[in-house]
């Protein structure tokens, strides 16, 4: 019997040495995560530029500009052409193309057609739901030249009462390059 307890004491012991190694070892092989991000350098020199497109109201609905008319909340009633919900006028003297993406939704199924296009003279259709769902979800790249206003404009027939929102951003860049700036716009239909 005394040679099973100093056998069972040895096993015992072994046990304790092989977690608190294992312990150890896992404190030391814990993962690290991060990212690198852009900022400004403390460079005197650094310049902050306007922006390169500036939104502001329209005359149909209500729109709501946030700071440097760099995002915006457009709210219209239910059921007929909303022309000129915003503008958007070109800031720096120098072309971009212009888009809008929806990112998300809220109570969309009671839409039977929400369109939004960007108007110059002609439609560029950029956001459509038909029928609670979306037909097209990101516009073709539109050209928003060298000190031009350009007009988002929508269309809206809902089924029921309610309130739903479309999030979009309006996306700009100088042409044959990346993605610029997203501005968040937040279409509103109200009843």
């Amino acid at each position: 019997m005394v040679k099973y307890s100093r056998k069972f004491r040895g096993v015992q012991k072994s046990i304790w040495i092989a977690l608190a190694f294992l312990l150890v070892f896992g404190f030391l092989l814990q993962n690290v995560a991060g990212s690198v991000y852009y900022s400004l350098s403390m460079d005197s020199g650094t310049a902050v530029l306007s922006p390169p497109v500036i939104l502001r109201e329209g005359t149909a609905g209500n729109s709501t500009i946030n700071t440097n008319g760099t995002s915006a909340k457009v709210s219209v009633e239910p059921s007929g052409d909303f022309n000129y919900v915003l503008n958007m006028t070109e800031n720096h003297g120098a072309n971009w193309k212009v888009r809008l993406t929806a990112y998300d939704q809220s109570n969309i199924t009671r839409l039977d057609n929400c369109s939004i296009y960007i108007y110059d003279g002609s439609n560029s259709t950029q956001i459509v739901i038909i029928d609670g769902n979306y037909s097209q979800q990101s516009g073709l790249w539109y050209d928003l030249n060298a000190s031009d206003t350009e007009y988002i404009w929508m269309h809206v027939e809902t089924s029921s009462s309610g309130t739903s929102y479309v999030y979009a951003y309006l996306e700009i860049k100088v042409p044959d390059k990346t993605v610029y700036a997203q501005y968040v716009i937040t279409f509103e239909i109200i009843n």
